[in-house]
């Protein structure tokens, strides 16, 4: 946190009458700071402060996690929908999306940003817009099961491999946590890598992704806390001769 703290300077530019705080919107009327550029009053200048101080570090982490996850559910959900309306993607939809997390992160972390908060919003931005393509992806692996079933089937049904198949008792089949870690973390693979899998071909849906990471970074930028004051109103009266 940097802080500047200097004496009452007396503006005789200032009218006291047409400034406001931008935090509280209250009129001020005799002093005001400036915090990060922006005119405070006296008490919203202490309670950013009080803000910026509060709370651990793992506390605001945990929080920006959990708003900027519920901003990429909600992001992925209007993604989704733009693709499936439209089998095409827009860079403005992806901008959204990077804006929705990009703010959540930003909440969640008290505004103050930096590269973790920054991998954060981009991390989350990316898988709320690649898991969209996971319906269309399943859909074809669906197809094609059923093609090669089909192909492989008889004419009274059953299949080329024989008459007798075997069962499997699902009740029978038990999946270890380890299992099941094992493959989640393998379909999390597998959708992040979707965008690459085209190669060349999907250069345009790259770039159309970029413009949602680009913003979801920049918002988090990290952020000083910078307080300038207190300045009062009105000046010095010039002395006659």
């Amino acid at each position: 946190m940097s802080q500047m703290e200097n004496p009452q300077r007396l503006d005789g530019d200032a009218d006291s009458s047409e400034l406001a705080c931008a935090f509280c919107q209250d009129k001020i009327h005799e002093a005001y700071f400036e915090v990060n550029g922006e005119t405070s009053c006296q008490k919203c200048r202490y309670t950013v402060e009080e803000r910026r101080a509060h709370g651990s570090g793992a506390g605001r982490f945990l929080r920006a996690s959990l708003a900027g996850s519920v901003a990429a559910t909600v992001g992925a959900g209007i993604y989704y929908a733009v693709l499936a309306l439209t089998e095409y993607e827009f860079a403005l939809v992806s901008i959204l999306v990077g804006l929705m997390v990009g703010f959540a992160v930003s909440w969640g972390s008290g505004h103050r940003g930096g590269w973790a908060y920054q991998t954060l919003a981009v991390g989350l931005t990316y898988m709320a817009i690649v898991s969209t393509y996971v319906p269309f992806v399943l859909e074809a692996w669906e197809n094609e099961s059923v093609a090669e079933e089909t192909s492989l089937a008889g004419g009274d049904g059953t299949t080329g491999r024989g008459t007798e198949a075997a069962v499997v008792d699902p009740q029978q089949v038990q999946l270890s946590a380890g299992d099941l870690f094992v493959g989640v973390a393998a379909f999390m693979l597998l959708v992040a890598a979707i965008p690459f899998l085209a190669g060349v071909e999907n250069m345009l849906g790259l770039v159309i992704i970029g413009f949602g990471l680009f913003e979801a970074w920049r918002l988090n930028r990290y952020q000083p806390l910078t307080i300038e004051g207190p300045f009062r109103f009105g000046g010095i009266p010039a002395r006659e001769d």
